[in-house]
């Protein structure tokens, strides 16, 4: 299945199941491993000691401001690279022409999608639909 499929995990493949754990928990860590820098301040300005001891183990209050300050240059730098390469990738995209797709017939949907040829119409003509589906994604009623 090419496509991806969103709130129907029983219809994921394993490996999509197992990229989209992966990726979770690494989001996960890296945001701890950002973060732990203002954990660290936090507690040691509440005072907590074993925290205030690593503060001071690393040069104290000044050593960390100068961290605290490279740690900010640092996801600046990020935001600007990321800024610049999403402006690229967005020109990019604009100067390329998107392929042009075959006409899908009426026929075709109806097929896909098993639906009669009544409903498929009504459906065109109404400005308001509501589509229920059952447990494996397939349409089991359209009301217009």
């Amino acid at each position: 299945m090419k496509d991806i499929i969103i709130n129907q995990p029983h219809l994921q493949s394993f490996q999509q199941k197992c990229g989209s754990a992966f990726m979770s928990v690494l989001s996960w860590v890296l945001w701890l491993y950002f973060l732990w820098p203002l954990f660290t301040l936090g507690a040691w300005l509440m005072g907590l000691k074993s925290l205030s001891d690593e503060i001071r183990w690393f040069g104290g209050y000044k050593t960390l401001l100068e961290l605290l300050q490279l740690y900010g240059e640092i996801v600046a730098i990020i935001a600007v690279v990321w800024l610049f390469w999403t402006v690229y990738l967005s020109w990019l995209h604009s100067s390329v022409a998107p392929k042009r797709t075959a006409p899908v017939t009426d026929q075709q949907l109806t097929t896909t999608f098993k639906v009669d040829a009544a409903q498929l119409s009504t459906a065109r003509a109404s400005k308001k639909i509501t589509v229920h589906f059952d447990d494996h994604a397939v349409i089991t009623e359209i009301n217009s």
